[in-house]
Formats: structure tokens, sequence, C-alpha cells
């Protein structure tokens, strides 16, 4: 079954660890330098409405926060960062869940950084890079096995303009890189309505994971 988000294609995989890869994408995704608010944050993360048939509010509830110029953090590890939000859904039968980390940065420079930090930090070194559409203006996959539950997952993390996101879909079996594919262009497009100000309508309703 094919997942499909409107508005959002993919394009080949990033090979490279940079954002000078020289993948050529077949849609060009806007690179729109809007930092977003927490309460702006907020709206691009899925809402339970967005989510696929029968998911549910994970162990993480929807949380964050903005860090004004004055943090104190400002200055060394959430340089460049003005808001932060994670949160975590469920599959329909409780088999797998999704957990999705949404960073927004003061500039496109800053938001670059963020995204090869963000990506050499969430992966260990027993994950392996797979291949997957590039989602954004430039991601990296990975898959392995949850340190924590030994589950297998598979992660992206990508940058979306100024907002980098970072999410694993983890589930009992097997986790199936075209459902993460599926839920990370729900992310994307979703981000970009909200840097572009219009309704965030994008939406897995209606489709099964």
């Amino acid at each position: 079954m094919v997942l499909t988000v409107a508005g959002c294609q993919g394009s080949e995989s990033a090979t490279g660890s940079t954002e000078h890869s020289t993948r050529t994408p077949t849609v060009s995704t806007p690179d729109l330098p809007a930092p977003l608010s927490f309460a702006r944050l907020k709206q691009a993360a899925p809402d339970l409405q967005s989510m696929p048939v029968g998911w549910k509010v994970g162990a993480t509830e929807l949380r964050g926060r903005d860090y004004p110029k004055s943090a104190p953090c400002r200055a060394n590890v959430c340089a460049g960062m003005t808001s932060h939000v994670e949160l975590q859904y469920d599959n329909a039968d409780s088999t797998g869940n999704v957990y999705i980390e949404l960073t927004s940065y003061d500039a496109t420079q800053s938001a670059r950084s963020g995204y090869e930090k963000r990506r050499k930090s969430y992966a260990s070194q027993q994950d392996r890079a797979i291949s997957m559409p590039t989602v954004g203006n430039i991601s990296m996959a990975r898959t392995g096995f949850s340190e924590v539950s030994g589950q297998p997952f598979v992660s992206i993390v990508m940058r979306v303009g100024t907002v980098v996101a970072a999410m694993a879909y983890t589930h009992e079996q097997k986790a199936n890189p075209q459902d993460m594919l599926a839920l990370a262009r729900l992310q994307a497009e979703r981000i970009q309505q909200v840097q572009r100000g219009g309704r965030v309508t994008a939406s897995l309703a209606g489709h099964k994971i």
C-alpha cells in the first residue's frame, strides 16, 4: 500500500553527510527562512486528527519550550535555537510508535549546523544508513535496534528550512521504512505549511500504518 501526503514528494536519497550533497531533487523543497516560536512549532507537529487510523498519544505527550535570546544555553548547547517540541504516538494495536522531535532555529545557517549535530548524535555506531527518498531540504535515514527495548527501528533526521526534525519509528517485529517515509513526509509538509503562514492541513487520516 502506498501512503501519500498531499503536496509532499521525495527525491533521491542524500548519500552525503553535509548540506553540499550532490543529490538532484525531483521536486525542489523551498528553503524557507522562517524561525518558529513554540506556539507555531506546536502547530507543525502532527495532531491526533492528522495521524493514521487508530493511532493514539503515546508515552510522551506534546511538550516543549521557547528559547529566548536571553536563555543562558543560547551561548552553547542551544545556540541558534528558537523553540523545541517533542511528542510520541503509538500505533493502533500498540505494537509500534513514532517519536518526533522538532527544533526551530533563528536562521537557515543555524539550522544547517543544527542538522549536522543532530544527524551525528541521533545514531549509535551499531546503526546503519539506509537509502530513502530525501525529505525536506536534506535528510538521512538509519535503521537499527533500540538500546532501551531492543526492538527494530527506522529513524530519519531532516532539515526543513529553519526546522530540524528527528523521528524514530519503532516496531515490535519490523519497522517498515515506507511507514517511516510516510510519517516523515507528513511532518515535513506540516512544517512548511506553518512556515508559509497558511492552514496546516497535511494529514494521514484515513490511512493505515
